[in-house]
């Protein structure tokens, strides 16, 4: 069978789940990761047997929501391409757009940088790769996603002090363990340093907000890194910025993404903690999804 002619069968199938671009996109997209070329070069294609079923697999995942970033382990950010799979959240464009701020926002070569609720790695691996003079560390709570985020510094040949802990608690080092050791030493950064910049991409969706969401992102993406709790939607935001008043250096900045539906209210807990010079930007999209601010000393 000819790639054109699976074409004429997919696509309408995809189209019960999508729209009729997105549709097409998923097609070309899957073909040309499945043959590791342009969608112009294989759309000659003759499909064997072996191949047709394996492709009617994938789409029959991607019909069903299943991410297709998942499924060849693969997302693109910022010039990189990284390993995701479900321990870790597929990287949004809005962070790489977080990410081109800070970069662009700080030219001095020397500084270093935290990112806290790291997940895949994207920022801090981002950051490193285009600003190889600065000292970059990275928590999560999450082993599996430490995993990941791991092998994209390896695979993108970045050094990145990677720290498994929870922000939520008092940082510190509990496992002595000899395999442990690079994770110790990043803790005991977290616990004595102070940095110039930290930055976090926390969790922000409230657990009511789930009707509002891909049912993608529900159904196959870690919670743990998407939603928190109804009664306290600034939990992680509060808890980072008390960290970051005596962990930042002076003048040192804290970087955020947002929930677009509480920029504001994150602005009011950042300005009555005493940090200054606030600025909220808005994505390409035109909503209100990142923060900047300044230490108070």
């Amino acid at each position: 069978m000819l790639v054109q002619h699976y074409r004429n069968i997919i696509v309408p199938l995809l189209t019960e789940a999508f729209d009729e671009r997105e549709a097409e996109n998923l097609f070309k997209y899957v073909m040309e990761d499945y043959f590791k070329k342009r969608y112009y070069d294989v759309k000659e294609f003759s499909l064997g047997d072996d191949e047709v079923e394996e492709l009617n697999f994938i789409y029959e995942k991607i019909s069903n929501h299943y991410p297709v970033q998942y499924i060849f382990n693969k997302a693109h950010f910022y010039g990189l391409e990284l390993y995701v799979d479900e321990n870790v959240l597929i990287p949004r464009p809005e962070t790489e757009e977080l990410v081109d701020w800070i970069i662009k926002d700080n030219q001095e070569n020397n500084l270093s940088l935290l990112d806290i609720g790291t997940g895949s790695g994207c920022i801090a691996v981002a950051v490193k790769k285009n600003k190889p003079g600065w000292n970059v560390f990275a928590l999560d709570i999450s082993e599996e996603a430490l995993k990941v985020a791991k092998k994209n510094a390896r695979d993108n040949e970045v050094a990145v002090e990677f720290i498994k802990d929870d922000i939520l608690k008092s940082p510190r080092s509990t496992d002595d363990s000899p395999q442990q050791e690079d994770v110790s030493r990043g803790q005991w950064a977290v616990d004595s340093g102070l940095y110039n910049i930290i930055v976090s991409n926390p969790p922000y969706i409230l657990n009511s907000e789930q009707d509002q969401m891909s049912s993608s992102a529900v159904q196959f993406e870690p919670h743990l890194a998407l939603f928190v709790k109804n009664n306290n939607p600034l939990l992680f935001y509060d808890r980072i910025a008390e960290y970051s008043l005596s962990h930042l250096t002076p003048n040192g900045k804290l970087y955020f993404e947002l929930n677009e539906f509480n920029a504001n209210e994150v602005r009011n807990l950042i300005e009555q903690k005493g940090f200054k010079n606030i600025v909220i930007r808005k994505d390409l999209a035109g909503k209100e999804r990142m923060l900047c601010c300044q230490n108070k000393i």
